[in-house]
């Protein structure tokens, strides 16, 4: 296989990871634009779901990773540590909201970092450039909510749901921009 071949075959194969991470944010998003008077437990429950599922579709993207002897290390860190948190939101909903909001901002920063370690992990031209832009903006989200913990659940919702929007439409991009890639490669690599 030549090296064009080989790096469409690398874009596309964690385009679903992508997509359905992009689906679940856009979801949240709208949750939290729909229900704007939501009570804290309802938002601490949305968002531990949200936390726990971003984790779980991580740990099965790097399973895939790992069975295709590519690097895998960071997204199964970032996903272990993104299931733990929601699963600890979703178990101890009695937390004071200042608790989980400080547990959010601390997912938001490993999610940031781990995107980061990814692109930097990741071949010129195959997207790093997009994958590295969604961790420096988790990063600032996350450092955000630490530095700001303690304003308002509504003002929260908001900021979050902004996040999920933009994140959720980038990453369904990124799934789409991979997707293209390897047609285009594919294509490129025949003609060739």
């Amino acid at each position: 296989m030549d090296e064009e071949a080989a790096m469409a075959e690398l874009l596309t194969r964690s385009w679903w990871s992508f997509l359905v991470r992009g689906i679940i944010a856009i979801a949240l998003g709208i949750i939290l634009v729909a229900w704007p008077g939501a009570t804290v437990k309802t938002f601490i429950i949305i968002f531990g779901l949200f936390v726990l599922i971003d984790g779980l579709v991580n740990v099965v993207r790097s399973l895939v990773l790992a069975s295709r002897k590519e690097r895998w290390g960071w997204t199964l860190t970032g996903g272990l540590l993104g299931f733990l948190i929601g699963a600890i939101i979703l178990a101890h909903q009695e937390f004071a909201l200042s608790f989980v909001v400080i547990l959010v901002g601390i997912w938001a920063i490993i999610a940031g970092i781990s995107e980061l370690a990814i692109a930097f992990d990741m071949p010129p031209m195959s997207g790093r450039g997009m994958v590295g832009f969604l961790g420096v903006l988790s990063l600032i989200i996350g450092i955000v909510i630490l530095v700001y913990p303690f304003g308002t659940v509504y003002t929260l919702m908001v900021v979050l749901a902004i996040y999920a929007f933009v994140a959720g439409a980038y990453l369904i991009f990124l799934a789409f921009y991979s997707m293209g890639a390897k047609h285009r490669l594919k294509k490129e690599a025949k003609a060739a």
